[in-house]
């Protein structure tokens, strides 16, 4: 492959076949982009390699296997985008190596397992979205510390327990979507401090309780 390549866009084409693992020789690779083709089978290992990415984005192609945890040595890495394929297995620990990561979106795959402890370090994460996988577990309470958070998304997951108090810390979040889950107990009071919030969607839950009023409503 071309040894000196920094990026590499072959999105919206039809492309299929593999990732080869010669992938693994561009060393100077910062970003890569194969979303909306037909590659299929695994992302090589040899990914790690790659130590000048920056963004990954593979969404909307046949890509099948586990996330490689030599993603965890791609410690430049700002953006993943895995969403639309066939990934399974658990979301690699590793991935708390890649603390510059702001966008992180496995939507719509076959993942299982909780979300990794390692991702307490992320705290740069601006946009997670994990939606329609298997993902089990409660919501860490780790999230409180995302400050830049302004998008979330885990529902369409089997997520249990309740909704940590100190979501109410997430004063950037816009978006937050935790439908079709297995959450109980009631909405935190602290949520009412969210004050940039434009969507909630909490549906398809087990929630209890009244609705949380912000004392400046009343």
């Amino acid at each position: 492959m071309l040894k000196k390549i920094q990026d590499l866009a072959l999105s919206s084409t039809q492309l299929s076949g593999h990732i080869p693992e010669e992938i693994g020789n561009c060393s100077e690779l910062q970003k890569l982009y194969l979303f909306s083709t037909s590659i299929s089978g695994p992302i090589p290992s040899r990914i790690g390699s790659c130590k000048e990415l920056i963004v990954i984005d593979v969404a909307m192609t046949l890509l099948t296997g586990s996330i490689p945890r030599s993603f965890g040595k791609l410690m430049k890495l700002q953006h993943v985008s895995l969403w639309g394929n066939g990934f399974e297995g658990e979301i690699p620990d590793d991935f708390g190596n890649c603390t510059e990561l702001t966008s992180f979106d496995a939507t719509d795959n076959f993942l299982t397992g909780s979300i990794p402890r390692s991702f307490e370090k992320l705290v740069k994460l601006q946009d997670l979205r994990l939606w329609n996988n298997s993902l089990v577990g409660a919501i860490p309470d780790y999230f409180g510390n995302y400050t830049e958070l302004t998008y979330l998304d885990i529902s369409s997951n089997l997520i249990i327990g309740s909704i940590p108090t100190n979501f109410g810390k997430l004063v950037k979040l816009q978006s937050l979507y935790l439908s079709f889950n297995q959450l109980s107990g009631i909405i935190p009071v602290d949520i009412v401090n969210c004050t940039e919030l434009t969507h909630l969607y909490l549906d398809y839950n087990k929630f209890s309780g009244e609705i949380p009023v912000s004392p400046l409503a009343i």
